[in-house]
């Protein structure tokens, strides 16, 4: 079950919100009667409450905004208990001092702004022992995936225990978001989402409609297969969206996370994910392609040579490490060259002709020693000369200073810089004089997918391959090697571009 936390500054604003919940079919709403600016008035806001209610008045120690005493605080505590709502909540310094009444549940709460304690199970037991609670609700900071995963652990335990209140373990971090969704595997009551897209009520929080469509928060129970993308940062990743689309319309019984880790974190979120909550495999991405590498027991040879992977499938005591971030640039230069996806066995269009990649990156180096793995003559171009020389010897390739890149002529133009990337639409890679018509010209920018390199290659009559070809190939390639399963290119591209219209809006209208 999803709590929609709403909070706003009037009791008019909050009503008709309320009444939005509902008819999205929402069943439980928090209300945070501390943003309100004027003393809460019970008798507008409850009678005739569309749906099942937990009222909360927090203090501002415990992240809330309360503007009055405390002791009025006590006295609408015990008023809403009398209104007869569904739900109170009650911080464990004050629970044991309002008694039950009536049928309203306890929802008996800790909250620590700034740490995770080590004794948790202590913690509740104190709150078990003294404070009559349906539900205990223990929310704190974890300051590393250590915490996360003590967080988890606790929470698994105090579920196991049968005939006692159920509790609810919250992570108020980014880092720790994957706990607000995955509590339901293992027994959790409820967890919260907002209302707002915009309005930040809680630290964490996530928008309620990204909860119960996105991650398909209801459907999730103790065989859902976990899934997700390591990066830090994550929340621009449009992977997750792609991945638990494809989950919703096969029906596969799966979730697709942002694990948000920093790079000291990464050895042990490796170490422990798949036994603590049961990881099956991992995208990955900035900056953690290179280092994930020493916790994986067995690497695909292109892993091996291009020193940068972005997915691991997780069997049993083994870690797989793969790249499919070269595959998918590869097959979508080699489509656009034959007009058609090729054969597994048929000979590479590729072979022998000449291709320049703009970037010594982990996309370029990667796409680099895919091109020379299909026989084609690569040369490198790089502002960093002494990197881009490293790869080009490695790899087997030539490399080109930057300022010479324009005087090559090639027959495949791939772009792996960021040179292009919203919001710097207006901005190319490479001049237009230096391109031509019968060049094929790969961008592996996404955002816009027909960025200005591509428009002016294809004013020159050049054939064009975007980003969006290349972001959907290799998730297509990831999801088969998660779940053993095919996904439809056609239904990723949709995905993929109306997710990127909306992008685009959004970032357009922060920008006026």
């Amino acid at each position: 079950m999803i709590c929609v936390t709403i909070g706003c500054g009037s009791h008019r604003r909050m009503l008709e919100e309320w009444r939005a919940l509902a008819e999205d079919n929402v069943k439980f709403v928090e209300l945070r009667l501390d943003f309100l600016r004027k003393e809460p008035q019970l008798h507008r806001l409850l009678p005739d409450r569309p749906t099942a209610v937990l009222a909360t008045v927090r203090r501002p120690e415990d992240g809330g905004k309360w503007r009055g005493t405390e002791e009025e605080r006590l006295r609408l505590l015990r008023a809403l208990i009398a209104e007869g709502v569904e739900y109170i909540d009650l911080e464990s310094d004050v629970a044991a001092s309002i008694p039950r009444f009536g049928k309203t549940k306890r929802i008996v709460s800790y909250h620590n702004m700034s740490e995770t304690p080590e004794d948790l199970d202590a913690l509740r037991e104190k709150i078990l022992a003294t404070c009559d609670p349906d539900i205990v609700k223990i929310a704190v900071t974890p300051k590393s995936i250590n915490d996360v995963f003590r967080l988890i652990e606790f929470e698994k335990r105090a579920n196991s225990q049968r005939g006692k209140p159920r509790t609810l373990a919250i992570s108020m971090t980014e880092m720790g978001f994957f706990t607000r969704v995955l509590g339901k595997k293992w027994g959790c009551p409820y967890t919260y989402a907002s209302f707002s897209k915009t309005r930040t009520l809680a630290p964490g929080l996530p928008y309620y409609k990204v909860m119960r469509d996105q991650y398909r928060y209801d459907e999730i129970d103790a065989e859902t297969e976990v899934f997700g993308v390591v990066a830090d940062p994550v929340q621009h990743s449009l992977s997750p969206l792609l991945h638990n689309s494809v989950f919703a319309e096969q029906k596969y019984n799966g979730v697709y996370l942002p694990f948000r880790i920093p790079k000291e974190d990464l050895a042990t979120f490796v170490d422990r994910a798949q036994g603590i909550i049961g990881l099956k495999g991992l995208s990955v991405t900035i900056p953690h392609k290179t280092e994930i590498i020493q916790k994986l027991s067995f690497l695909d040879p292109a892993v091996e040579t291009i020193g940068a992977c972005n997915t691991v499938v997780f069997d049993g005591l083994n870690r797989y490490g793969y790249n499919t971030d070269y595959l998918a640039a590869v097959h979508s230069i080699e489509a656009t060259i034959v007009g058609r996806p090729l054969n597994p066995n048929e000979p590479s269009p590729l072979n022998g002709l000449s291709a320049m990649v703009l970037g010594a990156g982990g996309a370029g180096k990667a796409l680099a020693y895919g091109l020379h793995e299909r026989g084609a003559r690569v040369i490198i171009a790089d502002r960093n000369s002494e990197k881009g020389e490293q790869i080009a010897r490695w790899l087997g390739c030539e490399f080109c200073s930057w300022e010479e890149r324009g005087g090559y002529v090639v027959q495949v133009l791939a772009n792996c810089t960021p040179i292009g990337m919203f919001p710097n639409v207006d901005e190319s890679p490479m001049e237009l004089k230096y391109l031509r018509g019968g060049m094929y010209v790969f961008d592996a920018v996404y955002n816009p997918e027909t960025t200005y390199l591509l428009r002016m290659a294809r004013d020159k009559g050049a054939k064009t391959i975007s980003g969006v070809q290349m972001f959907v190939g290799q998730a297509c390639l990831q999801y088969k090697l998660f779940t053993g399963h095919k996904a439809s290119v056609t239904f990723m591209r949709k995905v993929t571009r109306d997710a990127l219209a909306v992008t685009r809006v959004r970032d357009a209208d922060e920008e006026s």
